[in-house]
Formats: C-alpha cells, structure tokens, sequence
C-alpha cells in the first residue's frame, strides 16, 4: 500500500508552485534538477526561513537505494552498506550553488577523503574557477554474502613484532591495553571472543598485507555480536581497538558506529564510573581514551557527541591533589583538554547555527555574533596550547613522549585550519572591513584578521610534522590514523590566490611532499585509485597556476562584484565566511520572494 501523501507545504518552492509531488532530496529534488533551477524550500509562516529538517538525502530515497535483503543474513557478516552510498552527495557540486562555507564537514562522508575533498569543492566553486578534477562516484562499498571462516593469525614470533608495533603506535598515543595484556594475547590462544578480536586487531595494527588486513577486520565484524554479549572490559576495549582499526583504514562512518555501541556497553557496565576505593588503572585508561578517541572522531566527522563525564569534562589539568604529576599524567590531562577544546569549537558553533535558524536575528545581530564566536574560539584554541609548554613537540621524534608530542600537535594545526580556512575564500577588503566593524577593542580581532596567514602556516605545520615521522623510519600514530589532506588542500588554494608571492614555491613543494605522504598511505586502502587521481590532478592544477596558465581566482576582474549571471542574486560575504553552519542558511542570501 502507497504511504500517506505529504503535506504540499513541505514540498520546495518550484514544486509548489507547479503543485507537483517533491521527493525532498538534498541539494536538490528531482524535478528542480530536471527544470535546472535552485531547489529552495521556505517556511511561509517563518518570513521565509529556509526549511532543512525535512529534506531527504538522495541516498534515502527509495529509487537510489538498492534492495537490500534481511533474511537469512548475519547482521554483523558485512560492513554497513550505506555509509558510501549516503556519502555520493560529497560529490554533487550543485549542492554549493548556495555558497556556504561551514567550518565543520556539512555532509558525513563514508571517510576523511570525500568529507575533506567536499571543501575543496567548495573552494573552486567559490573562487569561479572549475575544479581539476571530475566528481567521482562514492566508492562502493564491499560485501560478502555470510560469514567466511576465521583466518589464520600469524605464527608467534611474528605476533610478538606486530604487538610491539602496536605498543608503538596506538598504545603510545592510547594506552587502554597494558604491556602485559599485549604480551598475554599475543603468546597465549583466545579465551573467548574479545581476546581473539584483540589478537586480530593488533595484528592488523602493523600489517603491510591489505588483503590479509582485511580478512582480520571483516572477522571480527562477525565476532561483533559475541564480544557485546560479554560486556566486559576486555569486549570494550576489543570494540574501541576495532574502531581505531577501522578509522586507519579511512572507514570513519564504520569506525563512529563500531565506537557508539562500544560506548553504549562502557556505560551500561558503569565504566565511566568508580570501581570502587582502589583506583583501577586499566578501567580508567580504558575510559579516558574512549572519551579522548570519541571526541576527537566528532570533530573530524562533523558529528554530535554521544558521550559525556562530569569530571573529565570540566578537568583541563591534572588534579589538584597531584603536586608532582608524572609525565603520563600531565599527558592524559592534555588529551582530555584538547578532546574538550575540540567538543566545545565544534559545540559553539552548531550553538550559532542553531540560534541563526530559530532565533527573530538581523543579519547584523547574525554577522555579529559569528565573528565574535569565531573570535573567542580562536583564543579559546589558543589557551589550550599554551597550557602545555612541555608537551610540545621537540627535535627528536624517536621516543614515545615524541608520539604524544607530535599527536597534540597534529590536532591542534587540524583544528587551527578548520576553524580558519574559509578565510582563504573571501577577499581580504571584505574580511577587513568586518573585522574592522565588529572586532574593534576586542583581544580576538588580529586572530581574525589574520586567519589566513594561520590556517597556511598550520598547513605547512601539519606537512612538516607528518614527513618527518614517515622520514624517521618508525612506526608511529600519525602515519597510521592520520592524513596530511586537509593541510594539502589548504596550500592548493593558497597557491592559487597568492601565486606571484616568491614563497609560494616552497609552499608547492611542502603540497607535493605532503602528496607524496597521502599516496603512501592511500595504495594500501580501496580508495586509492580514487584519491590517487584527484592528487594528480590537483597537482597538475597548481604547477600551471604557478606558470600562469589557469585565470585568476574571485572571476576575472578579482572583485566580488563580478557575477555570473545564476549568482546575481547573492554573493559570497563575510557571514558566509563566519557562518560556520553545518546546514544551509540560505535565507541570508536568497532575494525575497
């Protein structure tokens, strides 16, 4: 039986004019893609506000979805089947035709790679300019029709290097498994099945072979739903240890779904509270890194925290009673500060969206307070890291104290860039003359004013931090979990902008380093050919923009009073700049109707 007709008045603004049916997909229903015009849905009762909370992603419409069967299939016998599906939409440009530059992701991608490429699209829509590159298809996502049988996990000695590779790199950045628990699991057979998903995941932690990699995380997505019938500590830190695993793989959506549930268990179990009067260390190192580890995939995600702890949320230092904290101690303390520096930029800012879409403001009132918002995270930001002068990274990167440092330094660059790299694409007169106007006397407007010289020097920051642990020659965090893409994208547009600076070829060289990085860790994942290809052409892009061959960004006269003739009914402004909106606020720039 068909469901139930919609309202007329959810439908968009062509379609109720032309009282047709709209399927409500996002950026655009079929029948605007059909007619070529802007897909716009207002609330007549709200003077014109723009409605987003009913719209459907292309993805969830029955037509895109393929069928799917439930019978006779075990629920954990594949990875979820969406997760690339939904993320097409990173690739449709005509959803930029409202221009908006958020600071956060404003779409979930299916891996760091679409979710980071979605701004990069929008930089070369802003700046008039056609992107290099074609927009691809989501990569498709893998299946497998039952469970396979179990793999064989390494002989022992080659158990004991890979464990040590482990203690190496996540333990060292993550410490919720001890040297003797590693030691344990790698001598010793599986006792049940969260110690045998710990020995496949550890294993897979330090292993070169994609394929056998593979069959080890596919195996323990069939161990799945025994190690949540255990609930216990050893099944919680198998669940958070497979969403680090999947995340090093660039499967964020998988890794964020695998880590709810776990965080669902951790709680139900009371993990995120005292065991009782003795402390004990391998319940709370387990907790504070799934807090650290959830906030942090929130933040690059772009999603809401599913999480929270009263003591580890208002803790930016060690304890009071601790006089003379250990190295170990000041260094959990820095995680969890920067987990919740990053939790409240990225809180903050939805809170602005959130108050721009509800609240009766101007576009004044709305300009005002995003500048200001922006201005407060940046010192917000910055007080972080200068609260920890010892942690920050030295010459030497060998020892594990270097891991730490280099890992607080990676996010915070990461962070420094998402939060100004929109500055790249708007024109320094209009920053200056917001800044000028809302930030006079305020301790944050040379931040502000200075955005974009931050975000490119964290960009090179982040480059240079990254080659040199590859260079090193030692296994680290970094080189397993993290990408230099961000920073790359962000030297791509700042050479394009400012390609007669003599410094900017330095800069194409610290882009092509941190490309070569990418391309190292990308082959030994799926979407390697994928990225491979928007690399190249990116590459390409930027040494003909520095010989002079490709046009000059902001439309040939370089003034944001040059319009194509679909733009002429907004142009790209300061409040785009300071939007930080994870959805659309279009009715800031669409002419009345």
């Amino acid at each position: 039986m068909d469901s139930k007709r919609k309202r007329l008045s959810y439908a968009c603004n062509h379609c109720r004019v032309k009282k047709t049916r709209c399927d409500e997909q996002q950026p655009s229903c079929r029948n605007c893609r059909i007619a070529g015009v802007q897909c716009i849905t207002t609330d007549k009762r709200r003077a014109g506000a723009v409605v987003t909370h009913r719209r459907r992603s292309i993805a969830d419409t029955p037509e895109s979805q393929p069928h799917i069967q439930t019978l006779n299939t075990p629920v954990s016998a594949s990875p979820p089947s969406t997760s690339h599906g939904r993320s097409a939409q990173c690739w449709d440009r005509s959803g930029w035709r409202s221009g908006r530059l958020p600071m956060m992701p404003r779409f979930v991608g299916g891996c760091m790679f679409e979710i980071m490429t979605e701004w990069l699209d929008l930089a070369f829509y802003r700046l008039r300019i056609p992107a290099p590159y074609p927009a691809l298809p989501s990569m498709r996502a893998s299946s497998q029709s039952g469970p396979a049988p179990a793999p064989a996990l390494p002989p022992p000695a080659e158990m004991q290097t890979l464990g040590q590779t482990f203690r190496q790199t996540v333990c060292s950045i993550l410490p919720f498994l001890s040297d003797a628990q590693i030691s344990r699991i790698c001598d010793s057979p599986a006792e049940c099945p969260s110690d045998e998903a710990l020995a496949y995941l550890i294993a897979s932690v330090g292993m070169t072979d994609q394929t056998r990699k593979s069959s080890y995380i596919n195996h323990c997505n069939t161990l799945l739903g025994h190690i949540v019938a255990e609930r216990t500590l050893h099944s919680i830190q198998a669940i958070l240890l497979f969403s680090i695993v999947l995340r090093s793989s660039d499967q964020i959506t998988w890794a964020w779904d695998i880590l709810a549930l776990g965080i669902s268990v951790a709680q139900s179990i009371g993990l995120n509270h005292p065991a009782g009067e003795q402390p004990n260390h391998e319940r709370s190192n387990t907790w504070w890194c799934i807090y650290v580890f959830e906030k942090i995939l929130t933040f690059e995600t772009g999603r809401a925290s599913s999480i929270s702890d009263r003591v580890l949320s208002r803790s930016s230092t060690a304890s009071s009673d601790m006089h003379t904290p250990t190295s170990a101690e000041k260094y959990k303390w820095a995680c969890i500060s920067l987990a919740n520096t990053l939790h409240e930029m990225q809180d903050r800012a939805a809170g602005t969206w959130r108050r721009e879409e509800w609240l009766p403001q101007t576009v004044d009132e709305a300009i005002e307070e995003k500048v200001r918002t922006g201005g407060e995270l940046a010192m917000l930001l910055d007080r972080w890291w200068r609260g920890i002068p010892e942690l920050k990274p030295g010459p030497a990167i060998s020892d594990p104290a270097s891991q730490q440092s280099a890992f607080l330094s990676f996010y915070y660059n990461y962070a420094l860039i998402l939060l100004n790299r929109s500055v790249l694409l708007i024109e320094p007169s209009e920053i200056h003359d917001v800044i000028e106007r809302y930030g006079t006397g305020k301790p944050w407007k040379a931040r502000i004013a200075n955005g974009a010289s931050i975000c490119v020097e964290a960009a090179r920051e982040m480059i240079k931090l990254t080659v040199a642990m590859v260079d090193s020659g030692l296994p680290s965090y970094l080189n397993t979990l993290t990408s230099p893409l961000p920073a790359v994208y962000v030297l791509a547009v700042h050479i394009l902008r400012e390609r007669r600076s003599l410094l900017v070829r330095a800069d194409f060289e610290l882009m092509k380093a941190g490309i070569a990085v990418i391309r190292q860790q990308y082959t030994r994942l799926e979407d390697g050919q994928r990225v491979d290809g928007v690399l190249s052409a990116l590459e390409g892009y930027a040494e003909e923009c520095l010989q002079g061959q490709v046009p000059l960004p902001f439309g040939a006269s370089n003034s944001l009073s040059f319009m194509e003739p679909m733009l002429n009914t907004w142009g790209p402004s300061a409040l785009d700049w300071a939007g930080w909106d994870w959805n659309d606020l279009s009715h800031l720039f669409e002419s009345s109707e």
